[in-house]
C-alpha cells in the first residue's frame, strides 16, 4: 500500500467533537487511506463526506459517527458484512467497502451514490412518476427484498430516503438499497417490537402482532404508493397521534377478544387510556387540543369524571369558556 504525502491524523481511543474530520483531512484505514473532498450532509448520527481513496483514485462516501463504535454501530456492521454475500449489483444494494475508526469517531465507507427518491421528488417539484418511470424503480426493489429474504434478513426501514439513485443522469431510476443499521434476522424476530418509520410501518408491528419479512413489503407498497401520488400513502404528523392511535387499538383488541371471560367490561373500558387520554396530558400539539375540544360535549359529570387530572381541568375550562 502506497502512503499518501499528508500523514492521517494520529488516532485517538476517545471519541471528542473537536476531532470531528474537515475538508482535505486523511483518514486510514487498515487497508488505504481516504481524503476528505467535502460533506454531502449531517445528521444525528455524525456526518457524511464525500471522499477518494487514495490507492484506488475511487470516489466513496464514508459516514462518520460522531461517537465510537458502540452496540448499534456493531449491529449495523454485522448486517452490512451479512449483506455483503449478496452481490450489490444483481441485486440492488450498496456496496459496502470498509469500516474504520478516526480519533475516536466510527467510519464506514460505501460506494458512491447520487440521490436518494425523495431527493429526487423535491427535485421534481413534487411532480408525481409515471408508470414507466416507476415500473423499473419497482422491479430493482423487489429483486433487493428478494435477495435479502433468502439470507434470512429484514431490512425493517424502508423508506424513499433510504433508496437511492446509482447516477440519475447516466442510468436513469436505477436503485440501490441503503442504511442496514435497523436491519435484523427474521429469525429473531419478536412479538411488540416496535420498528419502521410511521409512515411505512405495517399494521402488524402496530398491532403487536408476529412479524414476518413482509413488513418490508407493506413498506414497498408505501414507497411505490409515495412516488405514483407524490405523496405519502398514509401521512403521519405527531407522535401523540401515533401513540393515539395505539390505545384505540389496543381498545379494540379488548373489545373484541373472543374469550368473553377474558373480554373487557364497560367500567374497566370507560377508565381505558383511549377515553382517560391520559396519553395526551403533557403532549403539545393541535391534535392533543382537539382531542380535547370534541370531549367538551360530554355531559359535565361524566366529561371528566374518569378523565386525568390535566385532562378533565382542560375540558372544564374549555366549556367555561363556551358558556360565556
Amino acid at each position: 500500500m502506497t502512503s499518501p504525502m499528508t500523514s492521517p491524523m494520529r488516532e485517538t481511543s476517545r471519541a471528542r467533537p473537536e476531532d470531528l474530520p474537515e475538508e482535505q483531512d486523511i483518514m486510514q484505514s487498515n487497508t488505504t487511506f481516504y481524503q476528505i473532498l467535502g460533506f454531502n450532509g449531517e445528521g444525528a448520527f455524525g456526518k457524511v463526506a464525500t471522499c477518494i481513496d487514495l490507492n484506488t483514485s475511487e470516489t466513496v462516501a464514508i459516514k462518520i459517527h460522531k461517537g465510537h463504535k458502540d452496540e448499534f454501530i456493531e449491529r449495523e456492521v454485522a448486517m452490512l458484512k451479512a449483506v455483503s454475500v449478496l452481490d450489490p449489483n444483481k441485486n440492488n444494494i450498496v456496496r459496502f467497502i470498509d469500516d474504520f475508526t478516526y480519533h475516536g469517531h466510527f467510519c464506514l465507507a460505501f460506494e458512491m451514490l447520487d440521490m436518494s427518491l425523495l431527493d429526487l421528488l423535491k427535485k421534481r417539484q413534487w411532480k408525481p412518476l409515471n408508470l414507466n418511470e416507476l415500473r423499473p424503480v419497482t422491479h430493482q426493489l423487489l429483486v433487493a427484498f428478494e435477495a435479502l429474504k433468502s439470507i434470512g434478513i429484514m431490512h425493517t426501514d424502508l423508506k424513499p430516503d433510504n433508496v437511492m439513485l446509482v447516477n440519475h443522469k447516466d442510468q436513469p431510476f436505477k436503485i440501490k438499497l441503503i442504511d442496514f443499521g435497523l436491519a435484523t434476522h427474521s429469525s429473531k424476530m419478536e412479538v411488540g417490537l416496535m420498528m419502521q418509520t410511521a409512515a411505512y410501518r405495517a399494521p402488524e408491528v402496530n398491532l403487536g402482532l408476529p412479524l414476518t419479512e413482509s413488513v418490508d413489503m407493506w413498506s414497498v407498497g408505501c414507497i411505490l404508493a409515495f412516488l405514483y401520488f407524490g405523496a405519502d400513502l398514509f401521512p403521519y404528523r405527531y407522535h401523540v397521534e401515533y401513540e393515539d392511535r395505539r390505545t384505540f387499538l389496543d381498545l379494540l383488541r379488548s373489545c373484541l377478544c373472543p374469550d368473553y371471560d377474558l373480554r373487557i367490561t364497560p367500567e374497566e373500558a370507560v377508565k381505558h387510556s383511549f377515553v382517560t387520554m391520559d396519553h395526551l396530558k403533557t403532549a403539545a400539539s393541535s391534535y392533543a387540543d382537539t382531542a380535547i375540544q370534541l370531549m367538551t360535549v360530554l355531559p359535565a359529570p361524566v366529561a371528566f369524571l374518569n378523565l386525568g387530572d390535566k385532562s378533565g381541568q382542560l375540558i372544564c375550562g374549555l366549556r367555561e369558556l363556551s358558556e360565556l
